[in-house]
């Protein structure tokens, strides 16, 4: 039977683990989650044990017990359910909350369009020059454009640089 536990100290090892477990019987395995970026516990593991009567005396005995200051969550671990599709709803780069639709000027607005449109179709203006610079403009800018967008700049600050339209 398949064991979650939730609430685990970042200092509690699947040893440990192990063992707090091996009181209710034998233990098949001990897997604590890791963040894949940081290999830090994300604070939960699962524990798996082949006797359902001991895995159901281990989830009674170890829920809400104490270890390493943290009071555990155990209980039978569900099955992992289908993740949505992670495609953002204004698909295209960028894209933000409140979008403004990818090319013309945001007006300021929080987030940003991003390319919403075909990306074989960049447009350009009179001189022939791409139109979709983020790095900040001002208005009335030709050539490359500032994040007309309304998209957020460096370090998370909005944007809103109503570059011209073409």
């Amino acid at each position: 039977m398949n064991i979650f536990v939730g609430s685990l100290s970042f200092k509690t090892t699947e040893e440990q683990l192990q063992r707090e477990f091996e009181a209710f019987g034998e233990v098949d395995s001990v897997k604590i989650i890791v963040d894949q970026a940081t290999l830090k516990s994300r604070g939960f593991a699962f524990v798996t044990m082949p006797d359902r009567d001991q895995a159901i005396a281990a989830i009674a005995g170890m829920n809400g017990k104490e270890i390493n200051g943290f009071t555990l969550k155990v209980n039978e671990a569900r099955p992992r359910e289908a993740r949505p599709n992670r495609e953002r709803p204004n698909s295209g780069f960028g894209g933000g909350e409140r979008s403004s639709g990818g090319y013309s000027s945001g007006g300021g607005r929080t987030g940003g369009g991003g390319f919403s449109r075909d990306r074989n179709t960049i447009p350009t203006d009179s001189k022939g020059n791409t139109i979709y610079d983020t790095k900040g403009g001002r208005s009335g800018n030709y050539g490359k454009r500032g994040r007309g967008d309304g998209g957020r700049g460096p370090g998370g600050k909005s944007g809103g640089g109503r570059g011209r339209s073409y």
